[in-house]
């Protein structure tokens, strides 16, 4: 415990600059920060900061040693607040990770009452894509996709319903594909990364991504992509099939509007999506066991069947359905 004391103080003097200033901030004499310091520099046998009269300035190694000290009281204070989170209600600093698509159609409109309701438990979101839970860096990853059997601990979300959409000028420009064989020579982007044959580069996120196909009863039929184009960007996609340049599976959620409207169209109906994505919450067992994360994935779900509520494609069924 003293040692960790020590860290701490030595911490504190690197962000302050100051003896006096962390002293204070610490209520702790400053005699006392400063033969910790000296000790310190005897124990290594380094020198960790500068002196002068008004402050102190690290060295090179005492700012490598001053970011570990960062990261120990860090996870001390982790450890305090996961221990007494047992006592009470959730606390401690929550990272959570995902892609751009799902932080504006699910975090975006929902963080809110998840801070008004844990108000001991801070957020911080990193976007991006393919990212991995790692301990002391993201406690979870919101994943909509494909994901294989891994050595990380995953959580069913919700089934993400995906249909086939163009837009009206699409149409009326060059027709609406009724059959899987009247497909070719039309631009259809492919599943999210993947190219026609299904690869795609995942890096170490257990993932993969499946051809596009669709099925009508117990008939499944490969449909043709465009080789032109493939995105990890869903705005992109919905940019491209708004303005009338091509064919693609998005959630339903995302054109549940724009269909009703008469903007986009829905192509193949009487066909559904075959093998649609999912969303997953990652996690290593170790977070498992946190409050902060039980909680979190109870609200992401609750959250999740709100947001993709009333997903129903009957409306919008072709006669061959």
């Amino acid at each position: 415990m003293e040692q960790l004391d020590a860290f701490a103080i030595f911490a504190k003097v690197g962000e302050l600059g100051s003896m006096s200033a962390s002293a204070r901030a610490l209520g702790l004499p400053k005699v006392k920060v400063s033969r910790t310091i000296a000790r310190l520099e005897s124990i290594y046998n380094v020198k960790l900061v500068e002196r002068t009269t008004r402050s102190v300035t690290l060295t090179e190694v005492g700012r490598l040693f001053h970011a570990r000290c960062l990261r120990i009281r860090e996870e001390a204070q982790e450890a305090h607040n996961e221990v007494a989170a047992y006592r009470g209600e959730p606390a401690g600093t929550l990272t959570i990770g995902c892609p751009s698509n799902v932080s504006r159609t699910l975090l975006s409109p929902y963080i809110h009452e998840f801070l008004d309701r844990y108000p001991r438990i801070n957020v911080r979101v990193k976007v991006g894509e393919r990212l991995l839970p790692e301990p002391n860096n993201l406690d979870v990853v919101l994943h909509g996709g494909w994901l294989l059997d891994s050595r990380l601990t995953m959580r069913k979300i919700a089934e993400v319903k995906m249909v086939l959409v163009a837009s009206k000028e699409y149409v009326l420009a060059r027709g609406l594909p009724m059959s899987p064989d009247s497909m070719d020579g039309h631009p259809v982007i492919a599943n999210f990364f993947a190219d026609g044959t299904g690869s795609v580069e995942t890096g170490s996120l257990p993932a993969y991504v499946p051809t596009l196909k669709v099925f009508r009863g117990s008939e499944q039929f490969q449909l043709p992509v465009w080789d032109r184009f493939t995105t990890t960007d869903h705005l992109q996609m919905m940019d491209l099939v708004k303005r009338g340049h091509a064919i693609a599976a998005i959630p339903v959620v995302n054109v549940l509007d724009d269909l009703r409207s008469g903007r986009l169209v829905r192509v193949l109906p009487g066909y559904q999506i075959h093998n649609q994505p999912t969303l997953y919450a990652l996690y290593t067992s170790r977070a498992a066991i946190v409050p902060k994360l039980r909680v979190f994935l109870e609200f992401i779900a609750s959250a999740a069947e709100r947001e993709l509520q009333g997903q129903s494609l009957a409306e919008f069924e072709g006669p061959s359905s």
